[in-house]
């Protein structure tokens, strides 16, 4: 029996669900076997090997298990010549121990999986030590570690998890936490990680098998969670999001929870008759998959509604139910104190009185049998207390005998520690000069470090001071242009059209090539320094941007995923010139089809993301590196203190992601 308990504890790791149930929109199995079919015409053994391992985990999870062992095997039989696969086996290999219930050796399974992969700074490594940090806490939940759990999610695998960038795994690690605070009634910290959760999620453009199921679940959570706080604009709004989802997936057992939430939405506004048909719709979804756990939850809020609304036969129905189908005493004892107070309410006070003598009955056991645990620890304490008594007695009499025998070698031993004392002395005065020496040499090292330092901050200062220029040559330029040239053209136009009547033919031609000559000069005025980002914001100018590069050859797709931002004006210029340039380079020499310009602000660090499918290049070329496009970009990031990652190959695309330093407007004011 443990051994099946422990199996079904984690046979869903990755998702956290108020039940052990599968979630899912739609059958998954093609999408798999898809895979399956493109590993077993891999060559390389090291792709195979890993294929294989993700398969096997893939079977276990749609409770495949002969398949999924299949695939261990063959991973396990490839991996040996490659040091990565078989650190990452260890974490796959782990699944074994679960399915025969042993919790110890999953645990040393973990814990030696997550030292072997410490070694590995790349994405992948990331993901898998949340993964087992994650698996490691569930552990700890369930041996009543609630605090551990809770410093291990927070301090480590939500961190490490960051730096893998899948935005599925930060989800669900921010969503067990919020799991957490629901569960010891703290809503409000609740909310703020389902809100983190659900912005992740949101943000994940890697498409996987449960990214949709991810997406959805989150949804359902958060809105419950944020109806519970009585925040229902906010609540209409996520349900409205997931409806969107499930609407076109009305088989999928993620309905079951849905309408619960749509259902508590309903009945905290005291909409009794829309609550109801929602638990009804619920609950019909739940019978239809089994879905033990829900349907009975679905059954007591339904029993609430009922009973508010006074009809009293149906509610006693449904608490009827209740006590014939949970196993549990303690849900059982709360369902007799329900049934007692319908009975008080039908003024049926024989049956108010039993059920209530039922529930006193079962709350006094439940009661005696701590007062009866509490006797036999104190009895416990009680028989230690006299053993320590009897050991302290004995150990007294022996000292006194022991004392006797020291006193003849206290002579001896004095001796020996003067003359240990004295070599500790002569040792100390030896490391303090040995010391001193280090010392000097140290603080010569912090000398020259601090000039170091020192032209740094001089060259940044002049970096800082040569960008502001440029900016500022730029709006002049752009002025210029406009104001001056761009009306002295204009005027030379309305000439034109003026002298047109006299000599339509010879005015024609240079007509046009005024009409050209304003035309480019606006592009240039626009590109020197857009109206969008003056007078309107970041978001429009940079929104404007990437609709001007889009085109019939080239999609640029723009995500602004920041709600309320009000930078600096000389910030929105910088974040705009960086954009800018990365979406220059990969129009210019890319060639590439697809583009995406994601931005997003987490406090006072602001994330930029450029992706494009282009040609890609080396990045450790030392040509690639000196280009006055990423030195552009270079100076104007480590002016904002901030961070430049680019990961590209050959073919395959390139991947900007820039941290930015940044502050608020009414911070700067501050």
């Amino acid at each position: 029996m443990k051994k099946i308990y422990f199996f079904i504890l984690f046979l869903f790791l990755s998702a956290v669900t108020h039940a052990q149930v599968i979630l899912s929109l739609e059958n998954h199995s093609a999408y798999i076997d898809s895979i399956a079919e493109v590993t077993k015409n891999i060559k390389s053994d090291s792709l195979k090997s890993l294929y294989s391992f993700r398969l096997s985990k893939m079977y276990l999870i749609v409770q495949d298990s002969e398949k999924s062992k299949k695939y261990l095997a063959q991973a396990n039989r490839l991996k040996s010549k490659f040091p990565y696969l078989n650190d990452i086996s260890l974490y796959y290999n782990s699944f074994i121990f679960m399915d025969e219930g042993d919790e110890d050796g999953f645990e040393r399974a973990l814990l030696e999986a997550n030292r072997k992969l410490k070694k590995y700074n790349n994405t992948d490594a990331y993901r898998f030590r949340a993964s087992i940090l994650h698996n490691y806490g569930i552990l700890q939940q369930r041996r009543n570690n609630g605090k551990g759990y809770m410093k291990l999610m927070v301090n480590e695998a939500i961190p490490i998890a960051k730096k893998s960038r899948d935005y599925e795994l930060i989800s669900g690690l921010y969503k067990a936490v919020a799991v957490i605070f629901m569960t010891t009634g703290e809503r409000e910290k609740a909310s703020e990680y389902l809100n983190e959760a659900q912005n992740y999620i949101e943000r994940a453009i890697t498409k996987t098998p449960t990214v949709a199921e991810s997406k959805m679940e989150t949804y359902i959570m958060n809105a419950e969670n944020l109806v519970e706080l009585k925040h229902f604009y906010d609540a209409k709004k996520v349900l409205d999001k997931a409806f969107s989802t499930l609407k076109n997936f009305p088989e999928s057992n993620l309905n079951d929870s849905y309408f619960y939430s749509e259902g508590l939405y309903y009945a905290k506004q005291n909409k009794n008759s829309n609550a109801l048909e929602s638990y009804k719709k619920g609950m019909e979804s739940a019978e239809k998959h089994q879905n033990a756990v829900a349907l009975n939850r679905l059954k007591f809020a339904e029993y609430e509604v009922l009973f508010k609304l006074k009809n009293y036969e149906k509610a006693k129905s449904n608490l009827e139910y209740l006590i014939e189908k949970t196993p549990f005493i303690v849900e059982k004892k709360n369902y007799y104190k329900e049934l007692a107070k319908v009975y008080n309410a039908t003024k049926d006070y024989d049956k108010a009185y039993f059920y209530s003598n039922k529930y006193n009955t079962i709350n006094d056991s439940i009661n005696n049998t701590k007062f009866q645990s509490e006797i036999v620890e104190l009895e416990a304490k009680y028989k230690k207390a006299e053993s320590e008594k009897k050991i302290s007695l004995l150990q007294s009499q022996n000292e006194k005998a022991v004392l006797m025998v020291n006193n003849t070698r206290l002579n001896t031993i004095l001796f020996a520690v003067l003359s240990f004392l004295l070599f500790l002395t002569v040792l100390f005065l030896w490391i303090f000069n040995k010391n001193q020496k280090k010392l000097s040499a140290q603080k010569e090292i912090n000398l020259k470090q601090d000039l170091i330092a020192f032209e740094n901050r001089h060259k940044l200062s002049v970096s800082k001071a040569l960008i502001q220029g440029e900016e500022m040559e730029r709006k002049r330029v752009a002025r210029d242009l406009h104001d001056g040239l761009g009306s002295m053209l204009s005027g030379v136009k309305i000439h034109l059209n003026l002298a047109r009547k006299e000599n339509a033919e010879a005015v024609s031609n240079v007509d046009v090539l005024l009409d050209n000559s304003i035309k480019e000069l606006r592009n240039i005025s626009q590109n020197l320094m857009p109206e969008s980002l003056l007078e309107l914001s970041l978001e429009h100018a940079l929104r404007d941007l990437c609709a001007a590069n889009s085109n019939t050859a080239t999609k640029v797709e723009f995500q602004y995923l920041i709600k309320k931002s009000k930078l600096p004006k000389n910030y929105e210029i910088m974040i705009y010139r960086i954009i800018q340039e990365l979406l220059n380079n990969a129009l210019k020499y890319a060639h590439a089809s697809q583009v995406l310009v994601s931005c997003s602000q987490n406090k006072d660090v602001f994330f930029i993301t450029v992706e494009d499918n282009g040609l890609g290049f080396d990045v450790a070329h030392p040509g690639n590196k000196n280009g006055m496009g990423l030195k552009n970009i270079h100076n104007r990031v480590e002016f904002l203190n901030g961070k430049l990652e680019i990961d590209s190959k050959i073919n395959q695309g390139t991947s900007v992601y820039i941290e930015l330093n940044v502050i608020n407007e009414n911070q700067e004011n501050e």
